[in-house]
């Protein structure tokens, strides 16, 4: 076992201690009030931290956003830690699913995701500091508050922060598996809308144009979108239309969900689903892309130099792909080095029975201080 993975196995308790308070912390994206309770915390964790600088953006519909700076005059681009405080589980959940202890695992919701992110990166940071290790380059650390639901305010801030950095460290959770995330799909929303012809159903149906008839056709075209054994997801998840169980409805409007492993596929989604024409003589169809997240692809590599600095402190680590997305789809878009779930290791994220595996947080704490100590700057 290396010193330094002795060192922060004996701050467990610590760690665990700090993370209740996180966790107590109820940080639902919605409810602003709450989530800028915690970003007072984080503040006070930062000062204690010592951090050079603090800044806090301030938003008006959630969370402010937090930016901590260490070594701000060193030489050297930036090592960025990214972390979202928010979680999925709405205000009192803790009523019915509070923090506790059971073989080996930490409960409460947010600590897998991805509160124990932020107890980690905070802790490797605070370990090199009591050691007397904290390296002499520039060190960025930034809080979000809406990852949760896409990010569609803090991109362009995730952006202009990341410009010009050398490695961004993504403190998501692991996989189930404690892996890694090589790579991520990306994703984007689209909003389907379909006008037909209100008519009486019983009096007129033949003045009506039939919303929905016409949504079922375009749905099952959408469907054959799909390409899943590449990696090409295209769901409609949601559907709303008609008003009344006498009325041609003449209206629907639709949520479809797409997914993607390169940005081919990504531009050959869109071009499809921006395109669809209408089935029905007088229907009108119109799809619309929402936000979205850029595939974060594997470069080569990248695993492998992290995988060898964890073995010199005895971490072994693992590498695989993930479904879902994050911040770090954004930078690693980029073209800057991206190194995602970095976080604890655990299982049920946006669930309740979401846990962390206590034993991994030493474990990954160790790894992000090597990370920050030996990643050999450009």
């Amino acid at each position: 076992m290396s010193e330094l993975l002795d060192y922060f196995k004996g701050q467990q308790d610590e760690m665990i201690d700090r993370l209740t308070t996180m966790v107590e912390h109820e940080s639902f994206t919605r409810d602003k009030a709450m989530v800028d309770k915690l970003a007072d915390y984080v503040v006070e964790q930062f000062e204690e931290l010592n951090a050079d600088s603090i800044t806090r953006m301030l938003q008006d519909e959630v969370g402010d956003f937090l930016l901590a700076k260490w070594n701000e005059n060193a030489d050297g681009k930036p090592i960025l830690f990214m972390v979202h405080i928010d979680t999925v589980h709405p205000s009192g959940t803790l009523e019915t699913f509070p923090v506790r202890q059971e073989d080996g695992k930490y409960y409460g919701p947010g600590a897998f995701d991805m509160k124990a992110g932020f107890i980690i990166a905070t802790e490797a940071i605070r370990g090199l500091q009591a050691l007397d290790k904290f390296p002499d380059r520039p060190i960025h650390f930034l809080i979000t508050s809406e990852e949760e639901i896409g990010s569609p305010l803090s991109e362009p801030v995730i952006r202009e922060i990341a410009e010009g950095c050398e490695l961004v460290l993504v403190l998501e959770p692991a996989t189930p598996e404690g892996e890694i995330k090589t790579s991520r799909k990306g994703g984007g929303k689209y909003s389907l809308t379909i006008e037909g012809r209100a008519s009486h159903a019983g009096v007129a149906p033949q003045q009506g144009i039939n919303a929905i008839i016409e949504f079922a056709q375009q749905a099952l075209e959408i469907n054959q979108l799909n390409d899943l054994k590449n990696g090409t997801s295209v769901s409609v998840t949601m559907v709303n239309g008609g008003t009344a169980g006498n009325v041609i409805p003449d209206r629907v409007e639709a949520h479809i969900d797409t997914r993607f492993l390169s940005v081919e596929a990504m531009e050959a989604v869109h071009d499809k689903l921006t395109n669809l024409y209408p089935k029905i003589p007088g229907a009108k169809v119109e799809c619309v892309k929402g936000h979205s997240r850029p595939p974060m692809v594997e470069v080569p590599g990248l695993f492998e130099k992290v995988e060898a600095i964890g073995k010199d402190y005895s971490v072994s680590i693992y590498g695989g792909p993930s479904g879902g997305g994050s911040d770090g789809n954004f930078t690693a878009a980029m073209g800057i080095p991206t190194l995602d779930g970095l976080g604890a290791h655990g299982d049920g994220a946006h669930t309740l029975h979401e846990h962390v595996i206590i034993s991994s947080l030493p474990r990954q704490a160790t790894l992000i201080a090597g990370l920050l100590m030996d990643w050999e700057q450009s």
